[in-house]
């Protein structure tokens, strides 16, 4: 192993990030074992979440050591091969089932607010 690559090996995140940009790593490249187990086929360029959730996939991944990025994909991964094989739901139907619901909650609000 290399100096360089012993020292960015070594490194925390944020000091092997400026490392990488502070310093040519063409040669550690040049050497480089190519993993080709995860290989996306196709790459995501926007994921819409919710402010406070973001936040806390933020915290979660940062408290594990990994990008957000890398929990997010883990978390659809194992959602997908968890349900593989279930039947897809019904958007429509359940789109109509949630408006039903959230109709039902604010009749019922009014109801209480009323009396």
């Amino acid at each position: 192993m290399t100096k360089k690559r012993e020292d960015l090996a070594g490194m925390p995140p944020p000091e092997a990030a400026e490392f990488a940009l502070d310093n040519d790593l063409g040669d550690l490249f040049d050497r480089a074992e190519v993993v080709r187990e995860r290989r996306p086929a196709k790459m995501v360029t926007t994921l819409r979440l919710d402010l406070d959730i973001q936040a806390e996939v933020e915290a979660a991944a940062s408290a594990w050591g990994i990008g957000s990025s890398t929990l997010m994909r883990q978390i659809i991964e194992e959602w997908v091969a968890a349900h593989r094989g279930e039947p897809v739901p019904n958007q429509f139907g359940e789109l109509v089932r949630h408006l039903d619901a959230a109709r039902r909650a604010a009749a019922s609000l009014a109801g209480e607010a009323a009396a």
